[in-house]
């Protein structure tokens, strides 16, 4: 694997854990609106677990992807 591909991933897990903790929390830290039903901050948490959840599909994916011959 290339270099920036080791980046781009390392980026990508940094920006979401970084808009979970802080300075993110501070950005949503809000009861109202609420998303759903749920308070913002709850929203905003769900989002950005989805994000890394899907950042490390396509990591394990572009990695791995389709070689079942390993």
């Amino acid at each position: 694997m290339s270099k920036t591909y080791h980046t781009l991933v390392g980026l990508h897990f940094v920006i979401c854990t970084l808009a979970m903790i802080w300075p993110g929390a501070l950005i949503a830290n809000r009861i109202e609106p609420t998303v759903l039903g749920i308070p913002f901050f709850m929203a905003w948490y769900i989002l950005w677990m989805c994000l890394l959840f899907v950042g490390t599909f396509v990591a394990y994916n572009v990695r791995h992807g389709g070689n079942r011959d390993e």
